[in-house]
């Protein structure tokens, strides 16, 4: 079977777009940048080309180096597309042909007069080696004299874009070069929204049976996608982006405010309890009939009543993360789509806890229940060969993606301890949580012991 190149796309009537000249720098390959990202840029400003800069540390992903794989195959990679806009049910096969290059050093593109804006996910599982590969381009356009970049720093919250800034004005510590970062570059806060993820061995196999020729970096994803960026009106002009999914906005708050309380939340309410209940994917929890009202009591009874701008104004967007969750035209495994999901519940859940239990004296019942069965997945991880945290269901090994010091800390723990000691050691550790006690909160830690007590008995434990 052929591989995908450029050679091959009028052959496969693919139409062709390929970028005149690289004017974005992304650094990293992983599933945000690719499968959102360049995916949406390569849609909306398809004649501006991307470099890739690989991380500097040696691959530790499945499959093979994806930094390898885009070179192979002319820097071209395919994205399915599969899922609903409303009613109409979505099929697409897109070959992204927006990036040009893959560099191993930095110094490659950094004397690129052309490039215009740079791009980095925060939360990628190597976002901090993906960090020093910025500080030394960055470093190097201002050692040569050139012009800054807008750096769009794709992350959660709306302080990611100025711990890139400071983190790189550490890494060299010039008084000229941290001037020039501020005078010259812009760093703007942005949110990748949508499920994407590179397609597994087996489902790649199946995949690219149907298509007729190979690609060893295909990836999947859910018609629903954003580029959410915090920037001056200006950066449009320099994408030629007019609105859509790339949106530029003045203030990025209520757009992750949104996204926190209408899909995180209730994605994490379902990952953890759906694992314990069997479900493999997110399609499989909304056809569990159980966690299925669970989840939607979580909305109803906790989300709903907590947010700010009221129901009315919410449920549009619960409905719409419903459809996303349910999806059966995408097989969105669970774990990985909630991943990391300790961060997802100190952003979007904690505060929610913390609101209920300063004016109920007690904490809400289902989310409680949530956390609980989340410190019951979690004490369940240890690392293997390769110091990666896995955890086991029978014969099933699924990987956990988050905060290294987390998982670690959870590793010396284990889901069959006493529930009053494992309640205590999760919600104690300041490191989990970030410095915080959740011990403080009022009723939280008894409910989380009685919880970890109903599921070691029953591990299919919903609270009615």
């Amino acid at each position: 079977m052929q591989r995908l190149n450029r050679g091959m796309l009028r052959r496969y009537d693919i139409p062709e777009h390929a970028p005149a000249e690289v004017r974005i720098v992304q650094f990293g390959l992983g599933e945000t940048l690719l499968g959102v990202a360049d995916r949406l840029l390569d849609a909306a400003c398809p004649s501006l080309g991307i470099a890739c800069v690989a991380p500097q540390e040696p691959w530790r992903g499945e499959g093979a180096d994806p930094a390898g794989l885009l070179r192979e195959q002319d820097c071209l990679y395919t994205l399915l597309v599969r899922g609903y806009r409303g009613e109409t049910p979505v099929k697409d096969e897109v070959v992204v042909q927006s990036i040009l290059c893959v560099a191993d050093d930095p110094q490659e593109p950094a004397r690129n007069p052309d490039l215009a804006l740079g791009l980095l996910d925060t939360e990628a599982p190597d976002a901090r080696a993906c960090l020093a590969q910025a500080a030394a381009l960055l470093s190097a356009r201002y050692g040569a004299g050139l012009d800054g970049l807008w750096m769009v720093c794709l992350g959660g919250d709306i302080d990611c874009a100025d711990r890139v800034r400071d983190a790189i004005a550490q890494i060299n510590p010039d008084p000229g070069f941290a001037k020039w970062l501020g005078d010259a570059c812009a760093f703007c806060p942005a949110l990748a929204d949508s499920l994407a993820f590179r397609a597994d061995a087996k489902s790649a196999a199946r995949q690219c049976a149907e298509m007729n020729y190979a690609d060893g970096m295909l990836h999947l994803a859910e018609p629903y996608a954003t580029l959410t960026i915090q920037a001056p009106a200006i950066l449009g002009d320099v994408l030629g982006a007019g609105g859509g999914d790339i949106r530029i906005v003045d203030d990025l708050a209520p757009a992750l405010a949104d996204r926190r309380r209408a899909f995180d939340a209730g994605l994490f309410a379902m990952a953890a309890p759906g694992w314990l209940l069997g479900c493999s994917t997110l399609s499989d929890c909304m056809k569990h009939e159980r966690l299925r009202h669970f989840v939607g009591r979580v909305y109803a009874e906790e989300l709903l009543p907590a947010d700010p701008a009221g129901r009315a104004a919410l449920a549009p967007r619960v409905i719409q993360a419903f459809e996303r969750f349910e999806n059966p035209l995408n097989d969105n495994a669970l774990l990985p789509s909630a991943r990391p999901l300790l961060m997802r519940f100190r952003r979007a859940v904690l505060p929610i806890i913390r609101a209920w239990a300063n004016e109920n004296f007690e904490p809400p019942r289902l989310l409680s229940f949530a956390l609980a069965a989340t410190i019951m997945l979690y004490a369940g991880a240890r690392p293997n060969a390769e110091g990666r945290y896995e955890i086991y269901r029978g014969t099933q090994v699924c990987a956990l993606e988050d905060d290294p010091g987390v998982l670690a800390v959870f590793a010396t723990l284990s889901h069959d301890m006493p529930p009053e000691a494992l309640a205590y050691a999760a919600l104690a550790d300041r490191e989990l949580w970030h410095g915080a006690d959740l011990r403080e909160i009022d009723g939280l830690e008894a409910r989380v012991a009685l919880d970890i007590a109903n599921l070691q008995r029953r591990p299919d434990y919903l609270p009615e």
